[in-house]
């Protein structure tokens, strides 16, 4: 497909999204430092007095438009090309034998979210009223929300479905898309609040300074066009902002050199309902704990936990390497757009500001603004019996305004889990977009830990339309801390 074609439908109109949860692991007592992403209050109740995750890997893809139906089809991202089916392929052997194909359902608005995170060094301590953390990352993602169901479909055929000729088309509510990867530092604090005979109360914020690499966006309020014939494109009443800063055409990424700087902060809230004093006695671990086993009348362990957050409030400005470019009221007939060939950024935004300006519509600088991947989110833990529970998270991304931004993928998630200090395992159920479910799977073995949100199609069980892993080494102490006893199994 035409780099031009690509970068206009599939970066100028997009709206963006990066950062999966590891959704086994969410609401986990063993978590630690893994947990505070989501709920930086959440340090106070960890059942690990201190925490040191060593590394961890989190990556996935996930979309409604296009699939493989290979089986164990990890091998086919790896590959110098992918090959990509279209309706109209005349060779039907050819078109069956493709590594992606487009859906016959295909939804009228589509998502791809493609996301990835390295968590280096990062530390949690807690003696149960104050907690901090010290906590290092790189994270990258792109993907698209809500585009219209045409403009996939045209790019997709490169302007080359008949079906889809003369028939106009309209984007009114404003698309907005970005891509971004970043290295992020933080420094986090939680305190308990208050505590009576039947709650506790708790409090967190996290601090984080970000340094860009690498970023772009696309920005359109609207945008009326037609595809007269095969090879034309002729928008009307086009209003389009798009930017980059990359290192080169070859290495877009360079961790040597920073094109960007910003800074974002969570904040997050938890109350916990002790369980009730006429529960089975809590025996701790004389290993652990240093003492003889003992029953406690006010016990740590919870009957049910509730918080809410907010996450990633803020953003990264890139001034080095950066371009951005704004177009408004365009008004034009671009014929044989497939024929040109740009091969390099530079030249497919001239190409597009010798086409666009015609009026003097068009103005330009060298430094642009993207959101963080801002979000929402609840959270609810019930216990059952100290060994089994259930967690369940929403993440509603939050939009601040129409500015360049990434945004989340709206995700809801039940994860009932089985639970010991030396092992875990979850089995989350995963609603991406509120529409589309996941089955997901999660092992936790002392100080390693290992799962899947897409279990099925990342297995190869089921028609790959995404693929999802995570793992992550980790040391970290369970036990007491002055007065502070931690329940263990």
């Amino acid at each position: 497909m035409k780099l031009l074609i690509r970068t206009i439908f599939c970066l100028s109109l997009i709206n963006v999204a990066s950062a999966q949860q590891t959704w086994g692991l969410a609401g986990s007592n063993y978590a630690g430092v893994s947990n505070i992403d989501l709920n930086p209050s959440s340090m106070i109740f960890s059942k690990c007095t201190w925490d040191l995750n060593l590394m961890s890997v989190d990556g996935s893809l996930l979309n409604n438009s296009f699939y493989t139906s290979s089986q164990f089809a990890f091998p086919q991202f790896f590959k110098p090309e992918i090959t990509f089916a279209t309706s109209n392929m005349s060779n039907k052997t050819k078109q069956q034998a493709a590594d992606l194909v487009i859906t016959d359902n295909i939804q009228n608005t589509t998502f791809l979210n493609i996301s990835s995170t390295i968590k280096g060094p990062s530390f949690m301590f807690t003696n149960g009223d104050d907690a901090f953390a010290i906590t290092t990352a790189l994270r990258g993602g792109v993907s698209a929300f809500n585009l219209p169901k045409t403009l996939v479909q045209l790019a997709y055929e490169n302007l080359n479905a008949p079906s889809l000729y003369n028939q106009p088309f309209k984007v009114d509510n404003g698309v907005a898309g970005a891509a971004m990867a970043w290295f992020e530092v933080g420094g986090s604090y939680a305190k308990k609040l208050s505590e009576n005979a039947k709650y506790i109360y708790a409090g967190g914020v996290s601090l984080k300074a970000l340094v860009g690499f690498a970023g772009g966006y696309g920005l359109s309020n609207s945008i009326d066009y037609t595809v007269p014939y095969r090879g034309n494109f002729s928008p009307t009443n086009l209003n389009l902002g798009y930017g980059h800063s990359i290192n080169t055409e070859k290495a877009p990424i360079s961790l040597s050199n920073p094109l960007g700087s910003g800074t974002t902060m969570d904040i997050g809230f938890t109350v916990i309902q002790k369980k009730h004093t006429k529960s089975r006695p809590y025996y701790s671990c004389p290993n652990l704990t240093g003492g003889s086993s003992s029953q406690y009348t006010t016990a740590k362990n919870y009957k049910w936990k509730f918080g809410f957050s907010l996450i990633d409030l803020g953003g990264i400005t890139f001034s080095n390497s950066a371009s951005a470019y704004n177009y408004k009221n365009v008004d034009t007939s671009w014929d044989k757009i497939t024929r040109v060939n740009p091969k390099t950024l530079a030249q497919v935004d001239q190409l597009m500001y010798d086409k666009f300006n015609g009026a003097n519509n068009a103005s330009v600088t060298n430094r642009f603004f993207v959101w963080a991947p801002s979000a929402a989110s609840i959270q609810y833990d019930y216990n059952f019996n100290d060994l089994i529970y259930a967690n369940f998270s929403v993440v509603q991304r939050v939009v601040i305004n129409t500015e360049a931004r990434l945004a989340r993928m709206n995700t809801l998630a039940f994860t009932p889990r089985y639970e010991r200090s030396d092992l875990e395992i979850a089995l989350p159920f995963i609603l991406n977009e509120y529409l589309y479910p996941n089955l997901g799977l999660m092992v936790r073995y002392k100080f390693f830990f290992i799962g899947s949100d897409q279990l099925g199609s990342t297995l190869g069980f089921a028609s790959l339309y995404g693929l999802n892993l995570y793992f992550g080494f980790k040391i970290n102490h369970i036990g007491r801390i002055g007065s502070d006893p931690r329940m263990v199994y």
